[in-house]
C-alpha cells in the first residue's frame, strides 16, 4: 500500500459517511419539521435504488446498511407519523430491500423486517407478500438458516391462511442440519386438517420465547391472550345458550352457570377483569376496563371449538 493510498483511505471513509447522511437526513428533517402538524407528511426516498446506493457506497456497504436498518426501524416505530403519510408504511419494503442488498448478511433485517411488513394495519404494513419476498431473498443468501424458513411459514400460516404452504416450508426447514426437533411436528400439524388452532398457538409461543425484541414479544403475548379470550367467551356463550334452552331464558348473572353445575367458576379475562355480560342477548364481551389488547384471529375456528365443547358438555 502506497503512502498516497494511506492518506486517501480516511478521506474515502468521511466521504462515505457524508453520502450516507445525504441519503437519510434530508428526508428525516422534512418529516421531523412536520411532526405536530395535521397535514399529510411527504414520504419520499431520494435514493430508492439499492443498486445505485451500492455504487456510491465506495466499499462501505455495511456501514450504510446499518444506517438504513436504523432508518427502517424508526420509520416503522413512528406510529403518529405513519398516520399522516399517504400510505402508512409505503416505503418500508424499499428500506428493507436497500438494507439487505447493501448487507445481505444482516439477518435481523430479514427476521424483524418480515414481521414489520406482514403484521396488518395498524400494527404493521399489512404487506405479507413483501415479507415473503424479503425472506426468500434471505433464504437464497442463507439456505441453512432454519429461522428464515420458520418466519416464512409463519407468514403463510397466520397472515395468508395458506396452511399447506406453511407446512411445506416448515417441512423443508425440518430437514436442515440445525433445525429444532419440533419443526417437523409443526409442519405435520399445519398440513393436517383441524390443526390450525394449536399450530397458531405454538407459533406465537415460539415467537414469544425466542424473540429478543421487546415489541415482538409483546405482540406474540397479545396474540396468545387473544386466543385465550376468544375461547373463554365462546365457552361462556355456549353454556349460556345451553342454559337458555333448558330454562327458557338466559340467566341474570354469569355466576348462575356455576350454581347450575355447568361451570366450576366464572372465568375472567387474561388480566383478571370480569367479562361484560348482556343477559338480554346472552352475549359476552371484554369489559371496557380490561387491560387486555384484543387482536382478532384472521380465520374462524369457532365452529370447530364449539364441536369440542359439545363433546365435553353435551350438545345444545
Amino acid at each position: 500500500m502506497t503512502a498516497r493510498s494511506l492518506y486517501r483511505k480516511p478521506y474515502s471513509l468521511w466521504f462515505a459517511v457524508l453520502v450516507s447522511a445525504a441519503l437519510i437526513k434530508p428526508v428525516q428533517d422534512r418529516l421531523d419539521a412536520r411532526i405536530g402538524q395535521p397535514r399529510i407528511v411527504s414520504d419520499v426516498l431520494y435514493f430508492s435504488s439499492p443498486q445505485v446506493i451500492q455504487k456510491i457506497a465506495l466499499g462501505y456497504e455495511s456501514l450504510i446498511a446499518d444506517i438504513y436498518w436504523m432508518r427502517a426501524i424508526q420509520y416503522y416505530g413512528r406510529r403518529d407519523e405513519a398516520d399522516r403519510r399517504p400510505v402508512r408504511y409505503g416505503n418500508l419494503a424499499k428500506l428493507l430491500d436497500i438494507t439487505t442488498t447493501l448487507d445481505p448478511d444482516l439477518l435481523d433485517a430479514y427476521y424483524f423486517g418480515a414481521s414489520f411488513l406482514a403484521e396488518p394495519d395498524p400494527l404493521g404494513a399489512g404487506q405479507p407478500w413483501e415479507a415473503i419476498h424479503l425472506l426468500d431473498k434471505g433464504i437464497i443468501r442463507h439456505p441453512s438458516q432454519w429461522r428464515l424458513y420458520f418466519s416464512k411459514g409463519f407468514i403463510y400460516f397466520w397472515h395468508l391462511n395458506n396452511y399447506e404452504a406453511a407446512g411445506e416450508v416448515w417441512l423443508e426447514a425440518a430437514g436442515l442440519p440445525n433445525a429444532p426437533p419440533w419443526m417437523e411436528g409443526l409442519a405435520a400439524m399445519s398440513l393436517s386438517k383441524g390443526g390450525a388452532v394449536e399450530t397458531a398457538r405454538s407459533l406465537w409461543q415460539r415467537q414469544y420465547q425466542e424473540s429478543n425484541r421487546a415489541d415482538l414479544k409483546e405482540n406474540a403475548k397479545n396474540h396468545l391472550l387473544s386466543l385465550q379470550t376468544d375461547e373463554q367467551i365462546w365457552t361462556l356463550e355456549f353454556l349460556l345458550e345451553k342454559y337458555r334452552k333448558n330454562t327458557g331464558a338466559f340467566p341474570e348473572r354469569l355466576e348462575t352457570l356455576v350454581r347450575a353445575g355447568l361451570l366450576k367458576y366464572v372465568p375472567r379475562d387474561p388480566y383478571g377483569a370480569p367479562y361484560q355480560y348482556d343477559s338480554g342477548t346472552g352475549k359476552v364481551r371484554l369489559s371496557p376496563e380490561s387491560k387486555a389488547r384484543y387482536i382478532k384471529i384472521p380465520y374462524n375456528y369457532r365452529p370447530a371449538f364449539e364441536s369440542q365443547l359439545a363433546e365435553t358438555f353435551g350438545p345444545n
